[in-house]
């Protein structure tokens, strides 16, 4: 009975640790999606091309990530070319560069941060999915 009462106390206090740990906080949901905005917790000096299109957003709060599309008025080895310029200008390690004549993947770092942009030409035009995690 004595080993059973314990037993109960300590379910009781480790629920309450969990309960506590998982407390609201003000930092939101903890999956957003959005739309024609870049994302709050996109770090200011990842390169955005002043002519994209802001397209969809996510913020996964659970994994640290962070991920916008931008339709950019240029084709794809400029819109490549901006991005591996402007993000070993803003002191970003390109990590790899790979790809073909339709899809390009550019993966970057800085200490702790990882990220990867991925292009997909459409002729004049290109997709463009940043996709940051600061875990």
């Amino acid at each position: 009975m004595r080993f059973r009462r314990f037993r109960l106390i300590a379910l009781a206090l480790a629920a309450l640790l969990i309960i506590a740990a998982c407390g609201d906080d003000d930092s939101g949901p903890d999956i957003e999606f959005g739309e024609g905005e870049i994302p709050s917790t996109l770090p200011d000096d990842i390169p955005i091309p002043g002519n994209a299109r802001i397209g969809t957003s996510l913020i996964d709060r659970v994994n640290n990530r962070t991920e916008v599309s931008l339709n950019v008025p240029a084709d794809l080895a400029a819109t490549v070319r901006f991005f591996q310029v402007g993000l070993v200008n803003q002191g970003y390690v390109v990590d790899r560069s790979t790809g073909d004549t339709f899809t390009w993947t550019l993966e970057f770092s800085r200490g702790e941060m990882v990220g990867s942009v991925v292009v997909n030409g459409q002729g004049n035009s290109a997709l463009a999915v940043i996709s940051v995690n600061a875990s």
